[in-house]
């Protein structure tokens, strides 16, 4: 397996579900920032020139929740997807809810913050779209006041999906993520996983930039 991906973006979602699934791969930092997403060579991945992209044998798959729902098929006993019934559904309950209640109102401020072209972007949107985030958020803080993970007693990847948008929503600085919201994030920081896929995003990232300014690819 391959996955194309990069610091600081949705690949970090697919990196935690294989490194808690102890899979084997590789990992090709994508360059967003510096265009290499619109080189020609990634088109041929990719053509929407988006990351994360997992490759395995004749599969090319993308986006960042449809991977991670791979990962944890093909590798059943890391316990991904709950087996009890009840478990699996709140699982899906809050992974459709983050997918279309809280990450839409996060990329909409990233695209009027930097992601769009200036004259595309209209600032003025941003206070309604946070405003919609930290509503929607308030149901987050509720259901972990009252259960260790998303899904109730076990991580699963809700739990990848939720933390994701989280600290999303704290790293931009965006009001809404509550003391109980808080606490889980600080727990689930210690996953080792976690570490482990931070790490690995980070030295790909490291050795690629040496790389570049080495004068190479």
């Amino acid at each position: 397996m391959k996955l194309f991906g990069s610091r600081n973006s949705r690949s970090l979602r697919c990196v935690w579900a294989l490194e808690e699934a102890n899979a084997t791969y590789d990992y090709q930092r994508v360059w967003m920032t510096k265009g290499d997403g619109q080189k020609p060579e990634f088109k041929a991945v990719n053509p929407a020139g988006k990351i994360p992209v997992l490759q395995d044998g004749a599969l090319t798959l993308t986006e960042s929740v449809a991977i991670m729902f791979y990962v944890a098929d093909k590798f059943p006993q890391a316990g991904l997807i709950p087996s009890e019934l009840i478990a699996r559904a709140e699982m899906y309950r809050w992974i459709f809810f983050a997918v279309s209640e809280i990450e839409p109102h996060l990329w909409a401020i990233a695209q009027h913050r930097f992601a769009l072209p200036e004259d595309k972007r209209v600032p003025a949107l941003e206070p309604t779209a946070a405003w919609q985030l930290a509503r929607a958020l308030r149901a987050i803080e509720k259901r972990l006041a009252h259960a260790p993970y998303m899904s109730g007693d076990a991580f699963s990847l809700a739990d990848i999906l939720c933390f994701h948008c989280l600290t999303w929503t704290l790293s931009a600085k965006l009001d809404g993520v509550g003391e109980a919201s808080i606490a889980y994030v600080d727990r689930l920081r210690a996953r080792p996983a976690l570490q482990r896929a931070n790490d690995r995003e980070r030295i790909e990232a490291e050795r690629h930039e040496a790389q570049v300014a080495a004068g190479g690819a």
